[in-house]
């Protein structure tokens, strides 16, 4: 076990372990200040080998990069949107051949959001601490407590995924799993893809609809801003302010001066937003399309909820791997959705419109 900060030991690491089939990955990073996640720490282990690498230092990472990015090589992570989010922030892509312990230990009958501390105790009675989460990974020099907390993320990760292969496997289930990985990696979060974020804008769902294309404007609006000065979003305009801006029928520079309280935004920003509300004109007939969704009986929507809490009893998983709320709804009013594709459609589409004909 050992810290990298210079380039010659980073060399030296980077080819003991460029042969490897399978490596274990974990990031540590900060965010709290900033819009976007500052990368700390990457800590990669393997049967024989662990180190924790400083990014901050200064040291070239495009070898590492080509160790995480290489193909051949399976990377082991647990509960990884964020760590895969942070690869696409600083190399624009990816990796492929990725397996989350996090995803594979719920099709063998844990939580899917299981702690890493909780499948290490259940899986190989090995005990850590979890102390450091919250801690700052930006400070140098880094403590002892949080080297050996970087470290025992990995430290045993390879381990543990081999002892979940192994049920998978004897459970049938190593191509589900192989399957929902796969789509992980293949779909854009957080500031992977920003034109939907303003969904998490707090109340905007029970805007009327003029009132919503003006709080999704502002939106736009705050995230453009926010990534461009590198600050949290909420720092520059809260979500009640949205609200309030979106439902303020007579608009002013004065009125939006008055209704937002942080002084990260300049006068010059505040008529910029102005104007950008008054003179965009954004097409929101696909948003419009989409808020006419096609009713579905309630029947239907028992009838399937019953079926998969019945299924999910069978099959040992929890009901939410098989299918949520919004994925039921999606299937029952339109046959899409995750229902319709790959594993859960060869194991339950039959059955499904079996359920919804009975309900007729």
């Amino acid at each position: 076990m050992y810290l990298i900060e210079e380039q010659e030991s980073l060399d030296h690491f980077l080819n003991d372990i460029k042969n490897e089939e399978c490596i274990a990955v974990d990031t540590e990073f900060t965010r709290v200040n900033t819009y976007y996640p500052k990368l700390c720490l990457l800590q990669i282990a393997t049967p024989s080998l662990i180190a924790c690498i400083d990014c901050l230092s200064d040291i070239d990472l495009n070898g590492l990069w080509e160790i995480i990015f290489d193909k051949r090589i399976e990377k082991v992570m647990h509960s990884c949107s964020q760590d895969i989010e942070i690869f696409f922030l600083n190399k624009g892509g990816i990796p492929e051949n990725i397996f989350d312990t996090q995803i594979a230990a719920a099709f063998i009958g844990y939580s899917s959001q299981v702690g890493f501390k909780e499948l290490l105790e259940q899986e190989l009675s090995v005990k850590i601490e979890k102390s450091q989460t919250r801690s700052d990974w930006s400070k140098r020099p880094l403590a002892k407590e949080q080297l050996e907390y970087a470290f025992d993320d990995v430290e045993d990760l390879i381990e543990l995924a081999d002892s979940i292969k192994e049920k998978l496997i004897s459970l049938n289930r190593n191509e589900w799993v192989f399957e929902e990985c796969y789509d992980l990696i293949h779909m854009k979060m957080g500031l992977m893809d920003t034109s939907e974020i303003w969904k998490k804008t707090k109340g905007i769902r029970k805007l009327r609809k003029t009132q919503l294309h003006k709080a999704i404007l502002v939106s736009k609006w705050r995230e453009e801003k926010a990534a461009k000065k590198d600050i949290p979003r909420k720092w520059l305009i809260d979500d009640h302010e949205i609200i309030s801006i979106a439902k303020n029928e007579n608009l002013s520079i004065d009125t939006i001066k008055q209704m937002i309280s942080s002084k990260r935004i300049s006068e010059n920003e505040i008529t910029e937003l102005h104007h950008f509300l008054r003179d965009t004109k954004e097409d929101f007939s696909e948003l419009n399309e989409r808020s006419k969704k096609k009713k579905i009986k309630d029947d239907d929507l028992k009838a399937v909820s019953i079926y998969l809490e019945s299924k999910s009893a069978e099959l040992g998983i929890n009901k939410d791997i098989l299918a949520s709320k919004k994925d039921v709804i999606k299937f029952i009013a339109e046959r899409k959705g995750k229902l319709s594709k790959g594993w859960r459609e060869k194991l339950m589409r039959d059955d499904l419109e079996k359920v919804l004909n009975e309900s007729l």
